[in-house]
């Protein structure tokens, strides 16, 4: 049992023309963080204020902290849980400098530097490392396509990854692609269907709140790289004007390098899955009220593996 305000989201939003062009900015924080120097649950449940988002946009230049590229957030389900179909999708907010430019009608193209930050494990050790060694940008792309139909994107990623301890190093490739969309099942938009699929090598700290690392280090001094599959599905029920709900699936599998001794993996995350709905109830403007079931497991390389029932309750003001 557990009661938290850490979901308080605020954000201040500000746009201009300038000679012709578009001049924005935005900042958004919220307090998800671990308990902050306010205090405890035991007294008084402070958090610290975190930085989500924060940039200047000059007509297609995005300049600052923002979604990464390779994900599409447009297509996140609506969940009482901070992310809901978290095995599942690419979640990643990072500085970055990227340009968006439409290709025709209804097709928009975005393309970004993004920082780069190498999540490594040693092996025989499941234990994530950040190692700030990184000296090229992780390079993201994406293809935005609207229409009657719905909502598609397909983005790609590039990256090479930097292990550096002063006596021992190692650069390795990562990439991967990543397909999601949003599909209108009704005239009104109130029933869609929208789903993410992504595979790729050395992504791993962009997949499923990094699950998984990017790769491992031997003592050798080589890095061995992560191969990752993830992918969720949901489909929102609009009942009434004021009545939805939301069904979710979510999925990941790591699969690590071979040519070690067995046993070496064992207590890496191997895979992991969850199944949520939801229903939620809108009685005025801007007021959400939401009760969601998730079941989930995971699954250690060993086989070893555990599952978790929840069910949440979730109040929502926006304004």
């Amino acid at each position: 049992n557990d009661y938290s305000a850490k979901q308080s989201r605020f954000w201040f939003n500000f746009d201009t023309d300038v000679a012709g062009h578009k001049l924005a900015a935005y900042v958004e924080t919220d307090f998800q963080t671990s308990a902050g120097t306010q205090g405890s649950e035991r007294t008084t449940n402070g958090y610290n204020l975190a930085l989500r988002r924060a940039y200047v946009q000059f007509d297609g230049l995005t300049i600052g902290q923002d979604w990464s590229t390779f994900q599409n957030p447009a297509v996140l389900p609506e969940s009482t849980d901070f992310v809901g179909v978290t095995e599942g999708t690419t979640f990643v907010r990072e500085p970055l400098i990227r340009y968006s430019t439409p290709l025709g009608k209804g097709v928009m193209f975005h393309i970004s530097m993004e920082n780069p930050e190498t999540a490594s494990a040693n092996v025989g050790s499941p234990a994530l490392t950040e190692n700030d060694d990184d000296s090229i940008p992780d390079f993201a792309a994406r293809v935005n396509i609207s229409g009657g139909l719905g909502d598609f994107a397909i983005a790609g990623l590039a990256r090479q990854l930097k292990v550096d301890t002063g006596t021992l190093k190692d650069t390795a490739t990562g990439y991967g692609v990543s397909a999601s969309g949003k599909i209108f099942l009704t005239k009104d938009k109130g029933y869609n269907l929208s789903f993410m699929a992504t595979y790729g090598t050395g992504i791993g700290r962009y997949v499923g709140l990094n699950f998984a690392p990017d790769a491992v280090f031997d003592a050798a001094g080589r890095l061995h790289t992560v191969d990752n599959f993830a992918a969720f599905g949901a489909v929102r029920l609009g009942w009434t004007p004021t009545v939805r709900s939301n069904i979710m699936v979510s999925y990941q599998k790591a699969d690590y390098p071979g040519g070690f001794a067995a046993g070496t993996f064992n207590a890496y995350n191997e895979s992991a899955w969850s199944v949520a709905g939801n229903l939620f109830y809108t009685p005025v403007k801007g007021l959400d009220l939401g009760i969601e079931y998730r079941h989930g497991e995971r699954k250690l390389v060993s086989g070893a593996s555990g599952a978790l029932n929840r069910i949440e309750l979730a109040a929502k003001f926006s304004f």
